[in-house]
């Protein structure tokens, strides 16, 4: 059984490489390739250099989440607390809907 798995596993990375080789013969996905790589060498480097600049990276995107987060909880119990008037409201209206609808059925 393991063979077998070890088989599909290399199948697998051997579609996955041909699939990048045929992907690189289109010029603009190369050129967008090769323009994230430099990106990315670029930003491991500055990264290296000054090892500081990820932790205050990480922070600040984990003020942001927290930030998001607090925005989110609060719009759901804003809706929540809507959701609970309205279902103490909506008795109240119907029973003033069917006393008006019985008022005119009278008439």
């Amino acid at each position: 059984m393991e063979e077998k798995n070890q088989i599909a596993l290399r199948g697998a990375m051997i579609g996955a490489a041909c699939g990048l080789l045929l992907t690189l013969f289109h010029r603009p996905t190369r050129m967008a390739f090769k323009d994230r790589w430099d990106d990315c060498q670029h930003k491991l480097e500055e990264y290296c250099h000054e090892p500081g600049k990820v932790s205050a990276c990480m922070k600040e995107k984990m003020e942001e989440t927290k930030q998001l987060l607090r925005t989110v909880s609060d719009d759901l119990s804003f809706l929540n607390e809507q959701m609970n008037q309205l279902k103490e409201t909506t008795p109240k209206v119907l029973e003033i809907i069917e006393e008006t609808k019985d008022h005119f059925r009278s008439k």
